[in-house]
């Protein structure tokens, strides 16, 4: 099951590639102020270093200085809140017209039925192209719903229901984790996400 995995899932959802550019811009962004501040420590740190008979000198604050980076930072920080909520808040609202499958997660297996009464057990049969939506709940422990390939992950909770959606883009067999520590046998609660051109599923 885990041969071939790579370390960068390729995407095979509507909402990967979303996804994916938040999280790649999050790096650039990250590794430009770690090489920014990097490079001002060793300026400073050459620029003002002790030297002996060298008087220290008194630095008075600038206003434009001080304004400049405090409010670029927020310009950036807001830039990430608001591109997170709207890929968070796509990834968490199902279309209305979406298919829907019950999933009951118990230890160590992932229960599911399709709308029309099929049920599966570690496998969910899905058509290329169609909006999906899992309606899930526990029958134990917390466990979560993982399919790094659709980049989504939604805890399940016993008690209570809750939801998630994809959108499969490719025909495939996809890999379902559970990514919650749910026991003994937690690393074996594995499945797979079969998806299939629209004639080959409905026959």
């Amino acid at each position: 099951m885990f041969d071939n995995f790579p370390l960068w899932p390729q995407r095979a959802s509507s909402m990967a590639g979303n996804v994916d550019a938040l999280f790649i811009f999050l790096l650039i962004v990250s590794g430009l102020m770690t090489l920014l501040i990097f490079t001002a420590i060793i300026y400073f740190a050459a620029r003002y270093r002790y030297r002996k008979g060298v008087p220290a000198e008194q630095i008075e604050g600038s206003i434009p200085l001080e304004l400049s980076w405090s409010l670029i930072p927020l310009g950036v920080f807001m830039v990430i809140f608001a591109w997170g909520a709207v890929v968070y808040f796509k990834g968490r609202t199902p279309p209305r017209d979406s298919t829907e499958v019950y999933v009951v997660a118990k230890q160590w297996m992932w229960k599911l039925e399709h709308a029309e009464g099929q049920r599966e057990i570690n496998e969910l049969h899905v058509p290329v192209g169609r909006d999906v939506k899992l309606i899930m709940t526990s029958q134990d422990v917390i466990h979560s719903f993982f399919v790094p390939a659709f980049r989504m992950k939604q805890d399940v909770l016993p008690g209570r229901y809750t939801v998630a959606w994809f959108h499969a883009t490719k025909p495939g067999t996809y890999h379902l984790f559970c990514a919650e520590y749910c026991g003994t046998q937690h690393s074996g609660m594995i499945g797979s996400i079969v998806v299939m051109e629209p004639a080959q599923y409905e026959a």
